[in-house]
């Protein structure tokens, strides 16, 4: 009875190599090029997780920052209604507010929210759309 000899992977095919091996030891790489290629694939690898990293911690500071602002700029908007619900009635009024208007004008003064004018009959809507008409 004969036996069959040994097959070397050299030998063996598949869907993805020719038939003789897996191509690269045909095409003259040495172990020293793939060493260098495996190489450099890992530097890009680890350049692109640092890029993805200081691009994350970058997106985090500018969240914080527009956080603490928010904070700060409400503050503000809260420090100015604490200073005209101070005043006096007569204060208020000679600025032209009452109490109810006074967070309506700071946050007006604040976010910029003006009047609506209408361009053909020149009619003014109130900013303020809480005001009542006596009937």
């Amino acid at each position: 009875m004969m036996t069959q000899p040994i097959r070397t992977f050299e030998d063996l095919t598949s869907e993805t190599a020719p038939a003789g091996g897996n191509g690269i030891s045909k095409i003259g790489f040495t172990f020293d090029d793939r060493r260098l290629i495996e190489l450099r694939a890992r530097y890009a690898r680890a350049e692109m997780l640092a890029n993805a990293l200081g691009d994350g911690f970058l997106w985090l500071g500018r969240q914080y920052d527009r956080l603490v602002a928010g904070i700060k700029a409400d503050m503000k908007v809260r420090a100015a209604e604490a200073q005209l619900h101070r005043m006096t009635d007569r204060e208020l009024s000679d600025l032209g507010l009452c109490r109810a208007d006074i967070s309506f004008a700071v946050r007006e003064a604040a976010e910029g929210i003006v009047p609506q004018i209408d361009g053909v009959t020149g009619l003014v809507v109130a900013a303020n759309q809480n005001l009542r008409r006596a009937a």
